[in-house]
């Protein structure tokens, strides 16, 4: 089992925090070299925070039993994080309403029908109006070219497809979404 490896503060070196791992074992710097399978003298480098090769940090870490990384991350990683937490977010919540409106068409009836009559006219509208790449066109055509049951499965196909996410970003429904 392995613990983080902690720094106390943002000076700290990972090699300063290397060594207070090292002397919490009561471990020797030769010892631990020879655990490591380097020199002394590269292990006196790591602790002191000069340059070493990060693969011989990593297996003192691994020796040691601890683990470490980045604890903080600069503004724009944050923005970055956020930005792709929120576009996944998106995702999930338009692939839930391409679900319900799967549904919808499954249980056939008028509401069905209403929908596709919806979609169909607002992909003639992205044709006409050449609103939408005709790509895009082509494809939601070949969905709604079909009974309710049957757009109901293209619709679920749309998850192994990888076109599926732009699909759904650029959907027809977006009026009629639930």
């Amino acid at each position: 089992m392995y613990r983080i490896l902690v720094m106390i503060s943002p000076r700290q070196t990972i090699g300063a925090a290397l060594r207070s791992a090292r002397l919490a074992k009561t471990m020797s710097q030769q010892a631990l070299a020879a655990a490591v399978g380097i020199s002394r003298t590269t292990l006196i480098q790591i602790e002191k925070g000069k340059d070493a090769q990060m693969s011989s940090v990593e297996m003192t870490a691994q020796a040691l039993g601890v683990e470490f990384g980045i604890l903080s991350e600069s503004a724009e990683m944050g923005r970055r994080r956020k930005a792709r937490s929120e576009h996944q977010t998106k995702l999930a919540a338009s692939r839930e309403k391409h679900l319900k409106i799967a549904v919808q068409f499954a249980l056939g009836g008028l509401q069905a029908a209403q929908l596709k009559t919806d979609a169909l006219r607002m992909v003639q509208l992205w044709k006409d109006k050449q609103l939408c790449s005709p790509v895009y066109i082509e494809r939601w055509q070949n969905i709604l070219d079909a009974e309710p049951a049957q757009i109901a499965q293209n619709l679920l196909a749309m998850e192994e497809d990888t076109w599926g996410p732009a699909l759904r970003q650029n959907t027809p429904f977006a009026v009629s979404m639930p």
